[in-house]
């Protein structure tokens, strides 16, 4: 016996360094450079030259983002010390010191600069769409399986994208229960309507405030996914519906654009929006949850099975969201341009989860989120991220609501 447990002891102790070592070697290799990801659109990541973790780079707002998180102040005096050419002056022990880093002139109106970790050569970056597109062509590309050896890091609240399993988290009467990789950072897709909704209750609307469509809204969706189908109702531009209506059509069909037309209707701008969609996440103590759009389009709209389950049980104690989850279908009126009504038909999209019985559900789809879920029955909410198909999905769900 003794044996058996001193072989499992040093197994335990061995093993993970030999995975720890392949990891940092890699991450040590790529110190300070700038990896595209080629099995996820081409998602660009940098990795930090000091934690040798990564930083997802989603574009040139966020790029500015860790600047102002990761850059280092430096005198111009010290900066004409780092060489502007290949062949030009400088100083070895200063450049070996910022390879791979930002650096922010400080005396020179605030410049970025950054420094090539394998020539020493310093790039001025002019502004975040220039940096980015210079990072893009500086890349080097990565599969999965080998980005996944370099740790995402944990000053970002980001998804690694390499992930490939099904997560989910399990609360009975409040309290967790069990859970299975519930803690991973996952795209929630639809599941952000939740978010949306919960935010616009704060702003106690209107139910039958009536909403004019606009082309902008129509078009929302295009901004994300291109000509790709998306799940929406039938309403065009010029038509007059009612903030309840919407509502309906936002929860039970998920409608994109009905999310879009809500929140713009509280005289928000769409990030003024979503950044009292961040605020009510803090609000509920997620720490692993953030939204960059409105309806859950933008797959870095993300959380864990664990706070997406917590998200789900506020928004279902709301009989607002519980009632427009919980219907089969609904028709909304509408007013066309013209001054004519007509009606349109908003259907539960969540009709594989409604066979279980739930109080409320809502259920979402992106590529890179797979299938999503959260349902509540009785004291149970259940949230499942990453789902492969939806008979995975819904072999959790019978696990745990014992059916």
């Amino acid at each position: 016996m003794k044996r058996f447990i001193l072989f499992i002891t040093l197994f335990s102790i061995i093993f993970p360094c030999s995975v720890l070592a392949a990891t940092s070697a890699l991450a040590q290799s790529y110190a300070g450079k700038f990896i595209i990801q080629s099995e996820s659109y081409d998602r660009l990541w940098y990795v930090d030259p000091q934690e040798k973790t990564r930083y997802v780079l989603k574009n040139s707002s966020g790029i500015m983002d860790l600047f102002k998180q990761k850059a280092t102040g430096i005198s111009n005096k010290d900066l004409a010390k780092l060489k502007t050419t290949a062949k030009g002056a400088f100083n070895a022990k200063l450049t070996n010191r910022f390879k791979g880093q930002f650096l922010l002139a400080v005396e020179n109106k605030g410049e970025i600069w950054y420094v090539d970790p394998a020539t020493g050569v310093r790039h001025f970056l002019k502004d975040g769409q220039s940096a980015y597109d210079f990072f893009v062509s500086y890349a080097t590309k990565l599969k999965n399986k080998d980005l996944a050896k370099i740790p995402v890091t944990t000053k970002q609240i980001a998804a690694s994208y390499t992930f490939n399993n099904v997560t989910y988290a399990v609360y009975d009467d409040g309290v967790y229960q069990t859970g299975f990789y519930s803690e991973e950072i996952l795209p929630i897709a639809s599941l952000t309507k939740l978010m949306t909704a919960l935010v616009l209750l704060d702003h106690q609307p209107d139910w039958q405030k009536k909403i004019t469509i606009t082309p902008e809204q129509i078009y929302y969706p295009k901004i994300y996914v291109g000509n790709d189908p998306t799940s929406e109702v039938n309403i065009s531009a010029g038509q007059t519906i009612s903030f309840y209506d919407l509502w309906v059509a936002m929860l039970l069909a998920s409608s994109n654009q009905s999310a879009v037309a809500l929140a713009e209707s509280t005289g928000l701008s769409r990030a003024d929006f979503v950044a009292e969609m961040n605020a009510k996440a803090k609000e509920l103590g997620l720490k692993k949850t953030i939204f960059y759009d409105i309806a859950g389009l933008d797959e870095s709209n993300v959380s864990t099975a664990k706070e997406m389950a917590q998200m789900a049980a506020v928004a279902f104690s709301h009989d607002e969201i519980v009632s427009a989850t919980a219907k089969s279908q609904y028709t909304l009126n509408m007013t066309n341009i013209d001054g004519k009504a007509t009606t349109t038909q908003a259907v539960n999209r969540n009709i594989s989860l409604m066979t279980f019985g739930p109080e409320a559900a809502k259920s979402g789809y992106l590529v890179e989120a797979q299938r999503t879920a959260v349902l509540k029955k009785g004291t149970k909410v259940i949230a499942i991220l990453h789902a492969r198909s939806m008979a995975e999905r819904n072999k959790v769900i019978q696990k745990y609501l014992g059916e």
